[in-house]
C-alpha cells in the first residue's frame, strides 16, 4: 500500500485491487503484512495514511507506516520503494509487492525486467519505470498476470 489520496469509485476501486492482491499473495503461500509509506507530512498524506491502516485492518494484515519525508523530491515511485526495501531489509522480508498492473520477468542473466502485463489491463510498467533492476529483482506483481474482470471476479469471490 502507498500514501495516495483515494476518492469515490476510485478509492473502491483501488482497495479491491489491493485486498486482491493480498489474497492472491496469500493463496500463494506468502505472509503478508503491510506497509504504507508517508513522503510528506501533510493532511492529505495523513488521510491516505489512515485510510491504508483501516484497509489493512478490514483486510487482517499488520500495517506499518514508513515515513520517508527525507526521500520527497526524488521519483515518488523509486522513493516508495526505496523506503519498503530498506524496512524489508531490517525485518528480513525478501520481497515487497504491489497491486500495480504490470509483470517483471528474469532473463538468462538473473536480470529482472519490467514490461506490459499480458492480459489488456491498463499498463502501469512505465510508473515503475525509474526502479534499478536492484528493486524489480524484489518486487511481485501479481496483478499483472489479469486482466482487470478477472482482479474484479476475484474481488467478488474473495467478497471485498
Amino acid at each position: 500500500m502507498s500514501a495516495r489520496k483515494l476518492t469515490g469509485k476510485g478509492e473502491k476501486v483501488r482497495e479491491k485491487m489491493i485486498a486482491t492482491t493480498v489474497h492472491i499473495l496469500q493463496q500463494q503461500g506468502f505472509a503478508v503484512a503491510a506497509a504504507v509509506v508517508r513522503l510528506a507530512d501533510t493532511p492529505e498524506e495523513h488521510a491516505a495514511v489512515d485510510a491504508a491502516r483501516a484497509l489493512a485492518k478490514k483486510l487482517d494484515v499488520e500495517c506499518v507506516t514508513l515515513n520517508a519525508e527525507a526521500l520527497a523530491g526524488q521519483d515518488a515511485e523509486a522513493a516508495r520503494f526505496a523506503a519498503l526495501l530498506t524496512a524489508a531489509d531490517k525485518l528480513g522480508i525478501q520481497y515487497v509487492a504491489s497491486g500495480r498492473y504490470a509483470r517483471i520477468e528474469t532473463d538468462a542473466q538473473g536480470m529482472s525486467h519490467l514490461f506490459a502485463p499480458e492480459s489488456g489491463a491498463p499498463d502501469e510498467s512505465g510508473k515503475l519505470a525509474a526502479l534499478p533492476p536492484e528493486i524489480l529483482s524484489r518486487l511481485i506483481l501479481p496483478l499483472g498476470d489479469f486482466a482487470p474482470e478477472d482482479v474484479a471476479e476475484m474481488a467478488e469471490d474473495f467478497k471485498l
